[in-house]
């Protein structure tokens, strides 16, 4: 194996135990049972929150990190 696929197998493990972080901590927010499913916004008097809050914006880009180091880590391996 070269360093560069070590690295990026490295990379891949820290950025998934940071989306595993980020989304136990996003569902610690809608901790109802109907978080789980996206109606964490029913409580609210004016419509659902438009926007993302920064942790959610954290969440969504450490999964498409996620996504895309999964490729790069496929694609070193598979040569």
């Amino acid at each position: 194996m070269s360093a560069l696929t070590v690295l990026a197998i490295i990379v891949h493990i820290v950025l998934s135990i940071a989306l595993i972080y980020f989304a136990l901590h996003r569902m610690q927010k809608n901790a109802e049972l109907g978080g789980a499913f996206g109606s964490g916004a029913a409580h609210t008097m004016f419509g659902r929150e438009k926007g993302f809050d920064p942790a959610a914006k954290m969440a969504l880009w450490t999964g498409v990190l996620f996504m895309i180091s999964s490729f790069i880590v496929t694609a070193l391996l598979a040569r």
